[in-house]
């Protein structure tokens, strides 16, 4: 009798931990989905928990657009400075089956008013996750140091060297973790890490620096 009871107990005590770990993981997700809609507001953006469309709309992803369940998440929309602008979580898997590895990564997207080929800069680590880079050219920059710490992709050589001036290269290599990518239409700046809240105004005005040195 004495045993029944303490089984009883035993499993009234396990059902319990697991109720409260789960309740704070809610609440966590919670509190960060709160956090987001608070910074959201305080720059005068939309908040939207998650978006299937994104991966399609811009074609900087396209790199990330492999394995399943792609989508972004925790999206910032509005107007920085009068420039439309797009705060976002990415997540993508690589592998199949056992192997298979979630990657997460965090974007902040200007729009501008220009034409232009295609340029890509990210970090040579991210290049093992990324894999080849189809439909562009690497180019090499007789810049020390800079070639080691990025990789330099481009539908258009001249343009691609035009654009890797001496200030964008100093920012770059005293920030190894961002990428650059460039499009008609819109340019990234991406890291390797989810967003935090707090931290968004600040890349925010990373990607207006850099948006500057492209000079669009």
């Amino acid at each position: 009798m004495d045993d029944t009871f303490s089984d009883i107990l035993f499993l009234l005590f396990i059902g319990g931990v697991l109720v409260l770990a789960v309740s704070l993981v809610f609440y966590y997700h919670f509190l960060r989905r709160r956090a987001f809609l608070e910074i959201a507001t305080h720059l005068g953006f939309q908040y939207y928990y998650r978006s299937y469309a994104i991966p399609r709309r811009f074609a900087f992803l396209r790199q990330q657009r492999r394995g399943r369940g792609r989508h972004a998440f925790n999206i910032l929309w509005g107007h920085y400075r009068q420039i439309e602008t797009f705060v976002f979580d990415y997540m993508f898997s690589t592998g199949m089956a056992k192997e298979k590895t979630w990657h997460y990564c965090s974007f902040v997207v200007f729009r501008h008013n220009i034409a232009c080929p295609s340029l890509r800069i990210y970090p040579r680590s991210m290049l093992t996750v990324l894999g080849q880079i189809v439909g562009y050219e690497e180019i090499f920059l007789d810049i020390e140091g800079f070639s080691e710490m990025f990789g330099v992709f481009t539908t258009n050589e001249h343009f691609a060297r035009s654009m890797c001036n001496a200030a964008l290269i100093e920012y770059m290599t005293k920030h190894p973790d961002l990428s650059v990518e460039l499009d008609s239409g819109w340019v990234a700046v991406g890291k390797e890490e989810r967003l935090v809240p707090e931290e968004i105004p600040k890349r925010i005005r990373q990607t207006e620096k850099i948006r500057n040195f492209l000079a669009l």
